[in-house]
């Protein structure tokens, strides 16, 4: 057993990442924000499910700014750019990737 939230290493100088589980169909994995720190402008090009577990996420996405806080899901656009920001203390979010 194993608690996601406890494994998550937030430091300020980047998002912290603990890759939960990969596999040929896969990837399971957690990020961990600060307040205001941001995990920069990226895009999928997978279908991902985001969940949020802690805190509060901004969610950008062209002009939209999607806030989204614990137990939100999101299904995030394929191939679309887009950068998350943490809102409170702490955050720590899923990305459910499912490989092709």
């Amino acid at each position: 057993m194993s608690n996601i939230v406890e494994k998550i290493s937030f430091t300020p100088e980047k998002p912290a990442v603990h890759i939960i589980r990969k596999t040929d169909s896969i990837n399971y994995i957690a990020i961990g924000l600060l307040m205001d720190q941001i995990l920069p402008e990226h895009k999928t090009g997978v279908p991902t499910i985001l969940t949020v577990l802690k805190g509060g996420i901004e969610f950008v996405i062209g002009d939209q700014e999607i806030l989204l806080y614990q137990f939100d899901t999101f299904q995030i656009p394929v191939n679309q750019v887009h950068e998350v920001r943490g809102l409170e203390e702490q955050n720590v979010f899923t990305l459910t990737m499912e490989k092709k």
